[in-house]
């Protein structure tokens, strides 16, 4: 395999289209009829995914492929040179992108993970299960950079600390009237049926008869014309206004996939713009909202269920605290990677975030899942983000530090304590 055939991939992407394939060869699929292609996946070695590929009744031969950043490298055990595509290679590439005219070459994109001498991977797992070769990461190696993955843009921004607060006073109701609370409306952001970023929303609930706990609830508070309370304190006011500001630009736009590239990047783009806003009012909000008697979590499951009466079951009862989280960072060198794992103090107390209750803008701990602590800046928020998708732990090998992570690192670096273990 001393020479390739090169395959340009759509640009910022690792996906082959059937009719960039098409424009590199003059070979096809019989219009009519059925051309019976076998393809079997043999061996990930060296970077280089090994097919057996067979056409009709005709004797078996190999197609290599080796993923770069922009193009497919193919090889053949016939035929392949830098001018010419064997219908093998062909045949082969056209089966994979059945049936949706293209093929995604991401899966086999691990540059830099393979051992140039035995051609295997330490990060990698690699199975055969029914004739193709199942790989995935190692579970010591979840979190693992790969050119190509996005960094989050750190944005210097001023923040300070949220004030310190004492608990509310609020006025328990001599009679029977109900009592406004406030939810946490949280779902994640990135699932297919959300469509909201974390807001807050008021309700009224109805006390038990020693008028100790909220034992249901009568309604959401969605505007001004829900509220039938008799008077409202000044804090409660501010609070309700507030929330009904969050609501108005808290609802995202579906993202899927069967979107055309553009519209999801732009819908997309749409909705990270209100992502900034929902949480400056957070900031306004926190100072009068933590340690008010009546808070309570929801995880929504998308906008459409935050409607008329709260269902007792949804609804789980939390506090919100006026503690700053100070996000830091424990940093790891081993022989051919770094590793980055994410904490945050409060005081001098150091916690790993709790993976299960991520709200984008609050954190908490598994000791301790009930209590939302708000983030101290916007640029906190990203980077709890994305750490929370690689289960708050960075992992770098030293190939691909310095080209692609030494900024971001030296950015976090400047902005966050770095602790050695």
């Amino acid at each position: 395999m001393d020479s390739y055939y090169s395959l340009p991939f759509t640009p910022g992407t690792r996906k082959l289209t059937l009719q960039t394939l098409n424009s590199h060869s003059a070979f096809r699929k019989p219009v009519r009829g059925y051309m019976r292609i076998y393809i079997k996946q043999l061996e990930f070695a060296y970077e280089m995914l090994t097919l057996a590929v067979k056409i009709e009744q005709e004797a078996e031969e190999k197609v290599y492929f080796k993923v770069t950043d922009s193009e497919l490298l193919v090889s053949c055990s016939v035929d392949t040179d830098e001018s010419y595509l064997s219908r093998y290679a062909y045949f082969a590439i056209h089966k994979l992108m059945d049936p949706h005219h293209e093929f995604d070459f991401e899966e086999f994109y691990w540059p830099g993970f393979f051992d140039h001498k035995t051609g295997g991977s330490k990060f990698l797992a690699i199975k055969q299960i029914s004739g193709e070769a199942i790989f995935y990461l190692k579970t010591r190696y979840h979190g693992i950079y790969k050119p190509g993955q996005q960094l989050p843009v750190l944005i210097d921004e001023p923040s300070a600390a949220h004030p310190v607060v004492p608990t509310i006073a609020e006025t328990v109701p001599k009679n029977d009237e109900p009592v406004l609370g406030f939810c946490l409306a949280d779902t994640h952001p990135t699932s297919w049926h959300s469509n909201h970023w974390p807001f807050l929303v008021p309700y009224l609930g109805v006390l038990d008869r020693n008028k100790t706990f909220i034992k249901g609830f009568k309604s959401y508070v969605l505007n001004e014309n829900d509220l039938f309370l008799a008077k409202l304190t000044d804090e409660q006011e501010q609070l309700v206004e507030l929330c009904i500001a969050m609501k108005k630009i808290a609802r995202m736009d579906l993202v899927v996939y069967v979107h055309e590239r553009h519209l999801r990047e732009e819908k997309d783009q749409n909705n990270r713009r209100n992502f900034p806003k929902i949480y400056r009012l957070w900031q306004q909000a926190m100072p009068i909202l933590a340690g008010r008697l009546y808070t309570h979590y929801y995880f929504t499951y998308g906008m459409r269920n935050v409607k008329r009466k709260p269902r007792k079951h949804d609804l789980k009862q939390c506090k919100f605290s006026s503690e700053t989280p100070e996000l830091c960072f424990i940093w790891k060198e081993f022989d051919d990677y770094y590793k980055l794992e994410l904490r945050f103090k409060l005081g001098k107390q150091i916690y790993t975030p709790s993976y299960l209750k991520n709200t984008v803008f609050f954190v908490n701990t598994d000791a301790d899942p009930k209590t939302y602590y708000l983030l101290k800046s916007f640029t906190d928020c990203q980077v709890m983000s994305f750490f929370h998708q690689k289960e708050f732990k960075l992992l770098i090998l030293k190939v691909h530090y310095n080209e692609y992570c030494e900024g971001f690192v030296d950015q976090l670096r400047g902005r966050y304590e770095f602790m050695k273990r």
